[in-house]
């Protein structure tokens, strides 16, 4: 198994259980060695991962958690050649639903599989 898929495996486990602040912190630990369009991918999830972190903690505050999420995911869309085709667009649907709402989940597997 490469490590881009061991990282998107550990942080949909990490983000199924709500555990946001650690996916980002273990993410980080994989981006630190990747390079190029890996690393951008990664830094992507790093951001959503955070964005939802900051909403769960304080949902009357969405700016910077909408701000990273945005950004999480225009990184995401550059790089999504590395990842399976269609899975980018199931989290793309479950971040709207998050941003309407306002609020973060409780838990969500990010969904993200690498080719």
């Amino acid at each position: 198994m490469t490590n881009l898929r061991k990282a998107l495996d550990r942080a949909d486990a990490l983000g199924a259980e709500g555990r946001f602040f650690d996916a980002h912190e273990e993410l980080e630990a994989f981006w630190r060695t990747a390079a190029g369009d890996e690393k951008t991918l990664l830094q992507g999830l790093i951001q959503v991962a955070a964005g939802l972190h900051r909403l769960k903690l304080d949902p009357r505050k969405t700016d910077g958690a909408f701000y990273l999420l945005d950004r999480g995911l225009e990184k995401l869309e550059k790089t999504k050649d590395f990842l399976v085709p269609g899975t980018l667009a199931g989290l793309e649907s479950s971040l709207k639903i998050i941003r309407a709402s306002g609020k973060a989940p409780d838990g969500l597997a990010f969904g993200l599989r690498a080719r």
